[in-house]
């Protein structure tokens, strides 16, 4: 095959060189080496060699054959060995083929006066006296003799090398830097990919990549397509070094930036749509971190030239990197050890290492707060601590500026801090009325950090939260399934994800989130179980209903729930002495008095008008336990019921205050709630209306039930102060605001406002509000019901409906 030459186009330019060679064979020499035998080691060098070497028999790297690979890692990187490699390649490639050599470990220089040599030091290298032992090193001009001569040939010559590691060599500094020199210097037609500019160093850290060398990662993301910027499909030496100069320079902070040389117009890789596609999708889904590189050596060079001042502070700064002292105390700090140095030895080189390695433990107590939650475990923190991390943060803001390339994210992570150093850990049995001024400043918070990294998990799950406590259903759902995208195995986000669905009654949704998770996870069965209990008794699925019940009376262990679950199905269906057996029956299994036994039996007497017996239960819940919710709640609705109206808000009151933020209750016989009275000659829809079961947030309900209670008192309706505050109350409930619209339009029906009382119907209706019920028979809609208004807005929202239908909420 004759070798591709760029050509000049007809307008005098140079056309690209072919691309990837079709016909010729591809051999490759590989040499990784972290673990020296005398020189100091590194720690991801053969982790970048391993890497190039699964690249290059993988798809995207044209599958070359394994025998064609050498590979020498650490111990295994020995001169003979190697040697042995380069001979027998340097026999077998022909014209048309092509060789890549590829190396990550030390370089240095024994006499600095060789301007156009440099050695590569292999795993038995000493440290120094270099000539002496020959075996142990390759020199750059042996390299140059035996393998540059290649591309001479018509073979395709690829030297990739990154030997410009910091390490307390022999030549120091210096030799590293004459190393690089001598390879970056032109040896003929074959092309050089060097990790960075002769006069700088490479960098490698625990954060790239899970551990890699800067270069070598940018590198392998960039042939595997990210460098192709005109969407070729092939990668050019151009391209690529635009790629990962841009990039290592910016991840270094332009403190290390590669070098290629050759003809940069020649297409060497061809992309892989779907290896490329699967990588972005990685870099998408992405946790950047900020890395502390390894300078492991060099500082001593440089900590040795400084003065006894200089000294002093540096050795302060470490110590206090080392105990964590990083803002705090104010007078012995590294924040402060570190402003110290830079101003007294301004051009010093410790600085950027200073800064780079303060910015990064400034980071370490957010990392351990989040990690675990990356990881998909629980993080044990606490608010104060999520208050100094945030503090940190700022501070790690302020040390780098504006113009660094985290800042967005640092940003972005302090105001999750921010919002955590308020809500850490908040839990449903927490939250209650007092911290929705606090949920909703913290939710504010994450909104905004959500804005500037959104596709941080752990922010999206925090943010669903925060939105379910604030009754953002809608909300919450967007985010729990944006976090699902990103951790599609967390068994807490399908959880929360389903739950969302059933709260906007998307009951299939909900169904099959459930009983996909309980075949995965049987050990939980038992609360998959009450869910779907839950949902099918929302959806009027009875059948299904009865099949959870008698899946848990099978189940020993969970046999007195299932007992308690059928009282509940039985309470669905009105009938009254089933619901009693079956709660009694489970409190006898449950060990003796259970509170939430005791209480529904309560609810089942009261909904059938027995509310002596009632308030027997009731009064018994409250010895149980006086803070109770349901116990205060349903006191308030008999202490309504009797007039005894000062003592119901009293008990409504006390309803609020102890009920978690996001607790429910169920309501049927809804006649016998807020003082209300319909219209009963229809028999039949009024008796069905009273089967029907209604869902509130019990903060809302007792809420509404005060406004009744006080609009109902002679002489109080018309107190808008009062009045409105209460409106304003129940307007946090946003999953609630079809009712609350309809309430408002019986409290201005009530007040004879027949403007505004239609106007909130309208309102109630455009919400979704489907109650015909109510809306024909409720009295406390009578002045606007006789209305023209009232007929139109009927046969507008109702065309079909007959006047017994009844359509549930």
């Amino acid at each position: 095959m004759q070798k591709a030459q760029a050509q000049p186009d007809e307008r005098g330019g140079v056309t690209r060189a072919d691309t990837v060679i079709t016909g010729g064979k591809t051999f490759a020499i590989i040499i990784g080496i972290s673990d020296y035998k005398l020189v100091p080691d590194l720690q991801y060098a053969h982790k970048d060699a391993q890497a190039f070497e699964d690249f290059l028999l993988s798809d995207a790297g044209g599958k070359v054959p394994r025998a064609n690979v050498e590979t020498f890692l650490n111990e295994q990187a020995v001169r003979s060995n190697v040697g042995d490699a380069i001979s027998v390649i340097a026999r077998k490639a022909k014209p048309g083929d092509r060789v890549w050599f590829f190396f990550a470990g030390h370089g240095d220089m024994e006499d600095l006066t060789q301007i156009e040599n440099g050695l590569l030091l292999l795993h038995n290298s000493p440290n120094g006296n270099y000539f002496g032992m020959n075996d142990d090193v390759l020199e750059i001009l042996d390299l140059k003799r035996y393998l540059s001569p290649l591309a001479q040939k018509g073979i395709e010559m690829i030297f990739i090398v990154d030997a410009c590691h910091s390490g307390n060599l022999n030549g120091g500094v210096q030799g590293v830097q004459q190393t690089a020199s001598a390879l970056a210097s032109s040896w003929g037609r074959e092309y050089k990919i060097l990790s960075c500019q002769p006069n700088q160093l490479s960098l490698e850290s625990a954060e790239w990549g899970g551990g890699r060398g800067l270069f070598s990662i940018q590198m392998e993301e960039g042939i595997k397509g990210l460098a192709d910027t005109d969407n070729d499909g092939k990668i050019t030496m151009f391209e690529l070094q635009s790629y990962i100069q841009a990039n290592v320079a910016k991840f270094s902070e332009f403190k290390q930036i590669p070098l290629i040389t050759g003809d940069l117009s020649k297409s060497f890789f061809k992309v892989n749509p779907g290896i490329l596609a699967t990588l972005k999708k990685e870099k998408a889904l992405n946790y950047p971190l900020l890395a502390k590189a390894n300078t492991k050596g060099i500082e001593d060079k440089f900590v040795d030239s400084l003065s006894p001042e200089g000294k002093k502070i540096w050795f302060s700064y470490k110590e206090n990197i080392s105990k964590m002292k990083l803002i705090w105390p104010r007078d012995t700090n590294a924040l402060r050890d570190y402003r110290l140095f830079a101003k007294r030895f301004p051009d010093n080189q410790l600085v950027s290492i200073m800064r780079r390695n303060l910015a990064s433990a400034l980071n370490s107590r957010f990392d351990s707060i989040v990690s675990p939650l990356l990881r998909g475990e629980t993080s044990y923190s606490t608010r104060d601590v999520c208050y100094y991390a945030a503090v940190e943060l700022d501070s790690c803001m302020s040390l780098l500026g504006e113009q660094h390339y985290m800042f967005q994210n640092l940003k972005a992570r302090k105001l999750y801090m921010n919002a955590m150093s308020d809500t850490w850990a908040l839990g449903e049995n927490e939250y209650n009325y007092t911290w929705r001024p606090t949920v909703e400043r913290a939710t504010k918070l994450l909104e905004e950090s959500a804005a500037l990294e959104p596709n941080a998990s752990y922010t999206l799950q925090a943010l669903g939260l925060h939105y379910y406590y604030l009754y953002e259903y809608e909300k919450a759902n967007t985010a729990f399934s944006k976090y699902l995208e990103l951790r599609p195995y967390d068994i807490f986000a399908k959880q929360s994800l389903g739950g969302m669905y059933l709260k906007l009654k998307q009951y299939e949704k909900a169904e099959a989130i459930f009983l996909s998770l309980m075949e995965k996870f049987p050990q939980y069965s038992f609360n998959y179980k009450a869910q779907l209990f839950d949902i099918y008794l929302k959806w009027e699925k009875n059948g299904k209903v009865l099949e959870m019940v008698n899946s848990m009376l099978a189940t020993p262990a969970e046999k007195p729930y299932g007992l308690f679950y059928k009282g509940l199905y039985f309470a669905r269906q009105n009938n009254q002495d089933s619901t009693v057996y079956y709660y009694r029956e489970a409190e006898k299994t449950l060990g003796g008095q259970n509170i939430l036994c005791v209480n529904n039996i309560g609810h089942t007497y009261f909904v059938h008008n027995q509310i002596d017996s009632a308030r027997k239960y009731f009064e018994k819940v409250l010895e149980i336990d006086s803070t109770y919710t349901f116990g205060h709640f349903n006191m308030g609705v008999i202490e309504e019921i009797e007039g005894n109206s000062q003592a119901a808000i009293f008990s409504f009151l006390k309803a609020i205050q102890n009920a978690p933020g996001t607790v429910e209750g169920y309501v049927t016989n809804l006649p016998l709630y807020f003082g209300k009275k319909f219209d009963t000659s229809d028999k039949t829809a009024s008796e069905d209306f009273k089967k029907q079961m209604f869902t509130y947030n019990m903060q809302y309900l007792s809420y509404l039930s005060i406004l009744y209670v006080y609009i109902r008192v002679p002489g109080l309706i018309d107190s808008s102060r009062q009045v409105n505050y209460l409106f304003d109350q129940m307007a946090q409930y946003k999953q609630h605001d079809m009712l609350t619209w309809y309430h408002k339009a019986c409290y201005y029906s009530m007040k004879k406002d027949k403007k505004l009382a239609l106007a909130s119907l309208l309102q109630a209706l455009d919400l979704g509000f489907g109650s015909l019920y109510q809306i024909k028979y409720d009295h406390d809609l009578d002045f606007i019901r006789d209305t023209p208004e009232f007929a139109v807005i009927l046969k507008k929202y109702f065309p079909d409906q007959p006047a017994a239908g009844i359509k549930s909420q």
